[in-house]
């Protein structure tokens, strides 16, 4: 399934780069992305850590040349190092459940973030979202409408 997804994900995006000239965060990013859809609160907090990235980068420009590939480097780092940080900071139990407000993976953040710092992060994550509800449909109607297909 996660193949699956990340395949229509790369689709999607290439897709919606030729139409539209808007990246979805990187062209594997909404696979990963569409996997999580029903875990709102892994949703909230990479959000969260994409715009604590974002901000960072944006901060870190102000002093230094951050274009390119160093800009990619940097915004990967960063991202990463929040997401590692988020798996273990903002993770709560609570008396009736756990609230896990960590990053969807390491590298998905920084891939956000880089891809805001071009396009903007609203643009951005709107096409996020756009593509990985579309994978999402896509996954379920391979899968005969299983909104949670048993994975093993």
């Amino acid at each position: 399934m996660i193949e699956l997804a990340v395949t229509f994900g790369i689709v999607m995006s290439l897709i919606f780069i030729e139409a539209f000239g808007m990246a979805a965060g990187g062209i594997i990013v909404p696979g990963y992305i569409a996997l999580q859809l029903g875990e709102p609160d892994r949703l909230i907090g990479m959000v969260l850590i994409a715009l604590l990235t974002f901000l960072t980068l944006k901060v870190i420009g102000k002093f230094t040349f951050l274009f390119g590939r160093r800009q990619m480097v940097v915004a990967l780092l960063i991202g990463t190092l929040y997401a590692i940080v988020s798996h273990h900071v903002m993770y709560f139990n609570t008396a009736d459940s756990t609230l896990e407000l960590s990053a969807v993976g390491w590298v998905v953040p920084g891939l956000i973030a880089h891809w805001a710092m071009k396009q903007g992060f609203t643009k951005t994550m709107s096409m996020l979202a756009i593509i990985s509800v579309l994978v999402r449909f896509m996954v379920i109607l391979v899968f005969n409408g299983s909104t949670i297909p048993n994975l093993y």
